[in-house]
């Protein structure tokens, strides 16, 4: 929640503050240098070697008298008369090397070394050390420096007195007097300033006091990321203990205060220090709906486990009553998944309770098989229309409930499944068949003697809750086999197989049962080449390929027409579907086919980096008979040649990139399939994408999206569909029916950034049914370094613009080394 940035205060002041208290060793190192005033590296880890000397006498200040600080020169002289000598040259020093620069600290137990320096310096020898004017004392990274620093060295205590300033790792604090007993870690820092340079923050506390070991306590402490006298966000708290060893921290009295105004409050609070999650309130989100009205939300996150977890969202909805959504996360070796369930136990429009389900299950070895579910279900058919917060759930027709196991042994693979559905809405009229159970067996072997075997085996039982279906059991056996030639200048696939399928029905209609049996052969040729040269376009260098592709399929006319259609439909026409042997997507129907499929296509390869800048393509296919086989519904194909596909996708400079696909009809000369989308992204977070979508009496969109600042301060994101259709084809009647012509989706966003906050505007509308619409809107206010307030719009932006960029407010753990002095 927003008060992370207080475990950010006491984490910083933690490793900047108590890493100097390894008080044992600033003892030892005091004790064992008596005769100099700094402290000599440890004798087990020495780094540089130097001609063999013997040590050399110092002259010592006698206790009690001011000494000058050491100068570089002496230190080093004094250095070189106190290591050992690892050189093996005589005439000069010789260096150890280490293979990398270590990030990793000092090890627990560990002495390290400790130097100090002053103006003056002053002391009784096993008593106590003065340091006087510039006083300043090195550790492992950390920095303390003062007016005048004293050490007690039999109470292990030291204190710091006139502009007390400790650095570590970017942060900086700084108060006018610091007492410190080093080996207990037990002590008082008043009036305490600090920096936390990492984080572009800091504040400010009554005192910090030490209670020990990896712990302390905040009185009246502040943070903010803004700067200035007068900053525009700033956060406070009454009390703040901190402890590292337990991984917790807790405070009273936490205020949120944005412009003067304070926005957030708690009396009490408990937050993590480091990687473990911890149980706690969540920031609350807000946002207006046109079918719910005011919507408040206020999540509770409940650590139950280190791999299982449950975030409750209580809310208030204005016109529709209290709900209470629930999402339950958990992860093992074996499987992971998560279940949600959103339930409002009095709806005030309906007067009815109303639910929607929603639960993901994915095992990864159950005794050596995988699996899982995809169960979602709602209470009512209106449920999206009225609850939903994107087009892309609001269209949502059949509702999956969905079980499978699946194996392999060595060429073979197994798939045990369930399949059914929640029909709503539209879908009602012609729903979907269920597939309780289905069972399915794949083989598929390499290379046996230059062959390959391939084979689709599947016995599935087909309900439908419709009145007057036909159901029933159908066995499917589908085996291949193959003889490839592949050359990196082309390749030749022939390639024979046969259809089998035997169904036996029963028709409620006629309340009959009867059996069906068909076989189906096929033959296919697949061959292409391939060319390449080197070209040269608009000042670029390309490896530029030339690939032409045939492909010939030849399946003799069966009468299918008694055969029930239960999971069969029409293969999209595209590219792709161009060299398959079926026309028919399923395996209820095999199309006759007397057939060949020419296709070319061409490619600008970057050879430097081995990019395809730019691909493209095109393609046809030539019949050589009538089709015979059909689905009922939909008129058999006469033509002698199928319409033409264009293809086209790549970079064009300047970040300009562009993919589309084009069908048209050269028999009555007509557009039948148009999706083309245009793409510039100059910068970070600059994106504008152009599209059309238009398929034939089906749909027909234009779409533009975009995230584009308008000024340091402003930036602004969208997105609007509009569709110009006024009819088109019903897909539970294959009639053409009226169409509204209009806007289907609009997103439209703005941000203003400020030097530490940031707040966003996002209004939402979209089609949920037929003369139906939502329309919603959401704020969200982030405070730089602290957190998110409000409804987070980044879902919907993601989805609606291609391309969209989070905001880069994430910061990577610093190095030991940042900051250092």
């Amino acid at each position: 929640m927003y008060l992370r940035a207080l475990s950010r205060i006491a984490v910083a002041i933690l490793t900047a503050v108590v890493g100097v208290g390894a008080g044992e060793a600033l003892a030892q190192s005091y004790r064992g240098a008596a005769q100099s005033w700094y402290c000599p590296l440890p004798n087990q880890a020495p780094t540089i070697g130097v001609p063999s000397a013997e040590p050399a006498p110092e002259s010592v200040s006698p206790p009690g008298t001011g000494v000058r600080g050491r100068s570089a020169a002496a230190a080093a002289a004094a250095a070189r008369a106190t290591l050992p000598n690892t050189g093996t040259d005589s005439a000069g020093i010789g260096l150890r090397l280490d293979p990398a620069l270590s990030e990793s600290g000092p090890r627990p137990g560990e002495q390290v070394p400790i130097f100090v320096s002053a103006d003056r310096m002053s002391g009784r020898l096993g008593e106590q050390t003065v340091l006087t004017g510039n006083a300043q004392l090195r550790k492992a990274g950390t920095v303390v420096n003062a007016e005048q620093m004293t050490y007690h060295e039999d109470t292990d205590e030291l204190f710091a007195e006139g502009d007390v300033r400790i650095a570590r790792e970017g942060s900086v604090f700084s108060g006018p007097e610091l007492r410190l007993r080093l080996d207990t870690s037990e002590g008082e820092f008043r009036s305490p300033t600090y920096s936390l340079s990492r984080y572009q923050g800091g504040g400010e506390a009554d005192k910090l006091e030490f209670l020990g070991p990896q712990r302390l306590r905040l009185s009246n402490a502040t943070y903010t990321t803004c700067t200035g006298d007068d900053p525009d966000w700033i956060l406070k708290a009454g009390t703040l203990n901190v402890d590292q060893n337990a991984e917790e921290g807790k405070g009273r009295s936490a205020r949120l205060y944005f412009k003067g105004i304070p926005i957030l409050a708690t009396p009490y609070f408990e937050f993590p220090i480091g990687d473990q999650r911890r149980s706690g309130l969540l920031p609350p989100s807000f946002s207006v709906s046109s079918q719910s009205g005011l919507e408040f939300v206020l999540p509770y996150y409940w650590n139950l486990a280190p791999n299982r977890d449950v975030t409750f969202y209580p809310g208030l909805l204005a016109r529709r009553g209290f709900q209470l959504g629930t999402q339950y996360r958990y992860l093992a070796p074996s499987h992971y998944g998560e279940a949600r369930l959103d339930w409002t136990p009095n709806d005030a429009n309906t007067g009815t309770s109303r639910y929607f389900l929603n639960s993901r299950h994915t095992i990864t070895d159950l005794n050596g098989w995988t699996g899982g579910w995809v169960v979602k279900g709602v209470s009512d058919d209106r449920y999206f229309i009225d609850y939903s917060r994107s087009i892309l759930v609001s269209s949502e027709r059949s509702l999956p409930r969905d079980l499978y196991l699946a194996r392999t042994y060595g060429d073979w693979s197994a798939l045990v499944r369930s399949s059914s559905w929640q029909n709503i809405l539209d879908a009602v009229a012609a729903p979907p068949y269920d597939r309780i159970p289905q069972l399915q067996l794949r083989h598929r072997r390499r290379d046996l003697n230059g062959f390959d075997i391939d084979g689709l085996y599947d016995a599935t039982w087909f309900t439908r809750p419709l009145a007057g279906s036909t159901e029933g059991l159908r066995l499917v056996a589908n085996p291949g086999l193959s003889y490839p030639i592949r050359r990196p200048e082309g390749f030749l696939v022939p390639r024979v197989g046969i259809h089998l399928g035997a169904y036996w029905l029963d028709d409620n209609a006629a309340v009959a049962q009867r059996t069906i049996q068909s076989a189906v052969p096929t033959f296919s040729i697949d061959s292409g080449l391939v060319f390449e040269r080197n070209a040269r376009y608009l000042g670029r260098n390309f490896r530029q390929t030339m690939e032409p592709r045939l492909y010939y399929v030849r399946t003799p006319y069966r009468d299918q027409s008694e055969i029930p259609v239960f999971d069969t439909g029409v293969a999209d026409f595209n590219f792709a579907e161009l060299f398959t042997p079926n026309s028919f997507v399923g395996s209820d129907r095999v199309a006759d086919a007397n057939q060949l499929t020419a296709a070319l296509v061409s490619r600008m390869i970057d050879p430097e980096s081995g990019n395809e800048a730019l691909r493209l393509a095109i393609g046809q296919r030539f019949y050589f008979s009538d089709q015979l086989v059909s689905i009922p519904g939909v008129a058999l194909r006469t033509d002698a040649r199928s319409d033409l596909l264009f293809g086209a996708a790549g970079d064009l400079g300047v970040r300009t990139s562009i993919d589309g696909e084009l069908q048209y009809s050269l028999g009555d000369s007509q557009l039948q399939r148009l999706s083309v989308n245009w793409r510039y992204t100059p910068g970070e977070q600059r994106v504008l994408n152009a599209g059309v979508r238009y398929l034939r009496s089906e749909i027909g969109q234009l779409d533009l999206s975009w995230q584009w600042p308008l000024s340091p301060a402003w930036r602004t994101m969208g997105r609007v569909s509009y569709s110009w259709l006024d009819q088109r084809v019903d897909v539970a009647t294959s009639q053409l029916v009226p169409a509204r012509a209009g806007v289907v989706e609009s997103v439209l966003g703005v941000e203003y950034h400020a030097c530490c906050w940031a707040t966003r505007f996002v209004v939402q509308r979209f089609v949920t049914a037929e003369q139906t619409t939502t329309s919603a809107f959401f704020i969200q206010l982030e405070l730089k370094g602290v957190a998110r307030i409000g409804s987070d719009p980044f879902d919907i932006l993601r989805r609606s613009i291609p391309g969209y960029q989070l905001p880069t407010d994430r910061l990577e753990a610093p190095s030991r080394y940042y900051g250092y002095e």
